[in-house]
This record gives C-alpha cells, structure tokens and sequence, in this order.
C-alpha cells in the first residue's frame, strides 16, 4: 500500500508515521514537504492513499482539483479549523473522512484499515480471485489472529523482547534497518517486536540473529531476548505465532541478552501452585527462628533450578505469592507494620506480579525477608490489637513447637503467665491450654484429609511429643480416632 503524506510539520509527520508502521506492514510511507510536491509526485506516479494537512493546501493555494477526483486515489484530509467550509471541502472532494486535531490515532488506524480492506476487495475483484486467501508475499496483522492461512514457503518466526516496554520502539527501528535476507515482515506488537522471515536455509537465518543481538548489544545498553520459532509442516501463521508466544514465556526462567531456540518438548511441568501443610510450618519455623541462610537456600532450592520442560510462569508467581502470605502473616504476629516495611512489602508483590524474570522476583523477596527479620520485635505489644489477639497470633504461629509453653508465650507479651492466664480465660471464655490443644487439633484435621503421612509425623509436626496423647487429645475434641476421621467413618 503506496501512502503519500503532507502534513503540518516534522514532528506530526513523525507521529503518523510511527502509528501507521507500527500497526500495519507492506505499507511505503513518503512524507512530502510542500503540496507543489505533493502535486509532482502524483502526476508520475498516483498512490493508494494521501493524507493531506488542509491547512496548508488552503494556504499555499495549491491547483489540483482534477485529481481530487480521481478514481484511484483515496483522501483522508486533517485540519485545525474545525468550520462547516472544512467539512464541505471535504465531502466536495470525496475524501474518507477530515480528522480535527488534536485527533486519537485510533480514528487514524481505524480509517487506514477499511481503506486497505477496500482496496484488497476491489484488486481481488480485478484479478477475478475466487478465494479469500491474500498475495502470498503479504502477511499481515489478520493473519497472526484471525485466519488459519498457511504461509507457501516455510517460515521462521522471531520475536525481540525487552523488560521495558520503553525500548521497543528502538528495537523496531533496529529491525526495521537490519539486512536479513529474504523476504520478512516485521510487526510491533504489545508486548514484543515480531519479524517473520522466509526459510530456506535454518543456519543461515540463525546466524543472523545472533549477529542481530552481538550488533545490538554493541550499541545498546539495554537487555534483550530472541525467540526463534521455525513453523512445522502444516502450519498455519496464527499458530506458528500461538507457540512463539508460548516460546517466549521461556524468559521468566533463562533471563535476558540470549536466543532461545525451539525445543521439541514444549510439554509445562506439572506442579502444586500453593504451599502445602507442611511446607507452610516449615516456614513458620524459618522465620520464627530468623533462619535467613535456611530461607536463601530453600527459596533459591524451590525457584531457581529449574530446567527445561519448565512449568507455566504464572504457577510460579503464584506460588511465591504463597510465600509472601507466610511472611506477611509473621508480619501481622509481630505487629511489624511500620511505614517502611509495608511499602517494601507492597513492592515485592508488585514485582512477583510484574517483574519478567524469576532470579530478579527471588533476590528482592530475599532482600524484603532479610530486612523485615533483622527488625526489633519488642514493640509486639504495641497497635490496636486487642490482648487476645495478641496471644492467639503468638499461638498460631508457635502451635507445631512441642515445647512452646503458656510461659513463653507470656515471656513474648511481656507479662506474667500467671496474669496471662487468668486474662486470656477472662476475655476468651477459654482456657489458653485448651485454645492450644484446639487450634493443634486443627491443624491435624487438615494433615490427616490433605496429606498420606503418618499419624507419628502429624503427631510430631501438630506439636505432640507422643503419638498416643496426639490420639487422646484428638478423641477427647473430635469424638473419634484420627484414623476414624481420616477414613471418613
């Protein structure tokens, strides 16, 4: 599609042409200087499409009404003068339509679609072509989401990423400007720059990516990832382009400055996206006892050696997410709520929502953990918590340890476990040996229904020294054994 532009100044014409050859490939865009030009160009050769700044036809009294009328050509006009003579013009010269300015680069985009759609329609009419099927050396934006059209010659799908979203229009420039050979067209996409090349040889065309990316890093200081997908016999556009994006989620795991390659098996890892049981006491205890080496090694351990076929990225992020409610939870036991720490734990969720890259997600939570654990916890006592809640937080957190006791809990809040005693039955209507036994109790429901263990290990993970009181204590509360409960008898 041949597109001839006159508009107000540089920096307009810089604009529309970035819209327009970010949204649509197989489009030339000249930008001419003047109208006169304008009128030059067209007498020797006549383009699908012209935009035109009204403003400056009126004002350098341009005198080609007689094109304005040809059939071929299509007009979309811009103006400032938002006048009932602008719109007359307009229609006078049957033009698409007159954009006002300040006008939305959707109404731009929008108008060049359907005067494309036009053109292909009536070119298909012309050449008498029975299919829907396009020129087979145009590929366009349709055919990556819409149609199942299958490319006449094997392709190579490739696609540029970038942490920022920021550097994509360089890395557009920069693929737009590289000689790769064959025919290939390039698309800007959302998240990614798409460049879809011909494929005759596979090693030349790999050669030429990692000479792109050796050429890119040179030049710029900024990281960036290639994903390279060759279609399979068969295959159509919009599916070659489904697993390339499926390719791309390969990042979260192998970080940036790499190509990465298709493999055979694409097939995710199945796993758990949520702490189990007795992953969660393990890290009540961890941060308890202010285990940061323990914490480093079981989240470096859980999140950083994964290898391919790799689970899907979101089970990950929700998986740390899990994490960050343990920590958040030892948080609110310890009343740390200050300013600082919220705002950095703020931050952290942000960023295991966010942040592309998995190794970044894990040192930030490690840097939050080892912050937040090397904070005084003498001001347990202080906020609008009220004193039962205090002591259940203190008995939440501590129910597994089997030697925890009503005294530590009262060396915690600072008072005599006599006094805490009578206050917490006071105030409950339970004894605080019983809220214990309770909330041990179930916690074991919840192992003896979600996990195969044994009643010896749920015994000794639910805070009971001895097997045979664990199964007293249950009887006494539940009304039956824990092999009746977990049976369901």
């Amino acid at each position: 599609m041949e597109i001839y532009l006159v508009a107000k100044d540089e920096l307009e014409a810089q604009g529309i042409r970035w819209m327009i050859e970010s949204h649509f490939t197989a489009v030339v865009l000249t930008r001419l200087e003047s109208v006169e030009a304008l009128e030059a160009s067209i007498q020797k050769q006549k383009p699908d499409l012209i935009i035109l700044d009204m403003d400056r036809w009126k004002d350098e009294g341009a005198q080609f009404e007689g094109l304005m009328h040809h059939q071929l050509i299509r007009w979309l006009f811009i103006s400032s003068e938002r006048m009932f003579q602008t719109a007359y013009r307009a229609l006078r010269f049957r033009a698409e339509d007159v954009l006002f300015r300040p006008f939305s680069p959707d109404d731009l985009i929008k108008h060049i679609q359907q005067i494309r759609f036009h053109l292909r329609n009536h070119q298909q009419s012309a050449n008498e072509v029975l299919t829907e099927s396009l020129d087979p050396k145009v590929m366009d934006y349709s055919d990556l989401f819409l149609t199942d059209r299958e490319y006449e010659h094997q392709v190579t799908m490739v696609a540029f990423l970038t942490p920022d979203a920021e550097t994509l229009p360089l890395v557009y420039q920069a693929v737009q400007r590289y000689s790769f050979t064959g025919f290939h067209e390039v698309f800007a996409l959302a998240n990614f720059i798409l460049c879809v090349q011909e494929t005759k040889e596979k090693k030349l065309v790999q050669e030429e990516y990692y000479a792109f990316l050796t050429d890119w890093k040179k030049k710029m200081d900024e990281p960036l990832a290639i994903v390279m997908k060759t279609a399979s016999k068969g295959s159509s556009l919009k599916k070659t382009y489904q697993e390339t994006t499926h390719l791309t989620r390969r990042i979260f795991f192998e970080g940036y400055d790499i190509i990465i390659e298709e493999r055979e098996d694409q097939t995710p890892l199945e796993m758990d996206p949520f702490l189990t049981p007795l992953e969660q006491r393990q890290w009540i205890k961890m941060l308890e006892r202010r285990e940061i080496p323990a914490i480093r090694e079981w989240l470096e351990q859980e999140f950083l050696t994964f290898t391919s076929p790799y689970p899907d990225p979101e089970i990950i992020r929700i998986r740390l997410t899990s994490v960050l409610a343990q920590i958040r939870r030892h948080m609110k036991s310890y009343n740390l709520v200050d300013g600082t720490l919220e705002a950095f734990y703020h931050k952290v969720f942000q960023q295991i929502i966010h942040t592309p890259v998995v190794y970044q997600i894990v040192q930030e939570l490690l840097a939050f953990t080892t912050e937040l654990l090397g904070q005084n916890h003498e001001h347990l006592q202080e906020g609008s918590r009220t004193f039962v809640e205090k002591a259940r937080e203190l008995i939440e957190s501590n129910y597994w340890d089997a030697q925890w006791s009503l005294e530590d809990c009262a060396e915690a809040l600072r008072m005599n476990k006599s006094t805490l005693s009578r206050r917490f039955k006071a105030e409950s209507g339970q004894a605080f040996r019983e809220t214990l036994h309770h909330i041990r109790i179930r916690e074991a429901k919840k192992l003896l229904k979600e996990t195969d263990l044994s009643l010896e290990e749920i015994s000794r993970l639910t805070g009971y020294s001895h097997q045979s009181y664990f199964n007293a204590k249950f009887k006494l509360i539940e009304d039956c054994t824990p092999t009746m409960y977990r049976s369901g008898a």
